[in-house]
């Protein structure tokens, strides 16, 4: 019986230690090479992802959750930057373009966090809505004058929503 907190202890050390092995492990370039392969602009899909530094330790699972908060934050962000377009413009066409971009942008992030809660319940091939994304930034734009300053910050919700549509579609492919 004296052995026996011994071999527990032992048991739980080696569990541990497996545990922190295989969690430090992160994805390797050639996976996200892979993964980016996919994607309008790989060099870019890669710099996306390596944007968060727990992309380096992450394994697939928190790849996903990193891809779909990099969207989310960068949805947040043209979020806001379209809603002070429209605040800040006199220019009635314009405010009403503004306007529907907003509208975009909150159908955007509402499917953000529904795949969000999907991909921390591990159900990869449930999340189905993220394609949507490239539609509605490409529906905000082209309601918007061609010499719209919001070129920019379409594009880079255009690469970024690709990075996280290509991370989950990969994923999907691994947890089948």
């Amino acid at each position: 019986m004296g052995c026996f907190p011994l071999f527990s202890t032992v048991t739980l050390f080696v569990a541990s230690l497996s545990l922190l092995i295989s969690s430090s492990c992160g994805v390797t370039p050639a996976v996200l090479a892979t993964i980016c392969s996919q994607t309008q602009n790989q060099e870019i899909c890669e710099s996306i992802l390596t944007s968060d530094p727990r992309t380096a330790l992450a394994d697939l699972p928190t790849l996903s959750l990193i891809s779909l908060e990099l969207t989310m934050k960068q949805a947040s962000d043209n979020n806001q930057s379209f809603t002070q377009f429209r605040d800040n413009t006199t220019n009635l066409s314009l405010k009403n373009g503004f306007s529907n971009c907003v509208t975009i942008y909150k159908d955007m992030q509402d499917k953000l966090n529904g795949a969000y809660l999907l991909s921390k319940q591990r159900k990869y091939k449930d999340i189905t809505e993220l394609g949507q994304l490239t539609t509605l930034a490409y529906n905000c734009e082209n309601g918007l004058p061609s010499d719209s300053p919001t070129a920019a910050i379409t594009e880079d919700m255009l690469l970024t929503s690709q990075t996280a549509i290509s991370v989950n579609a990969y994923i999907a492919t691994q947890f089948a």
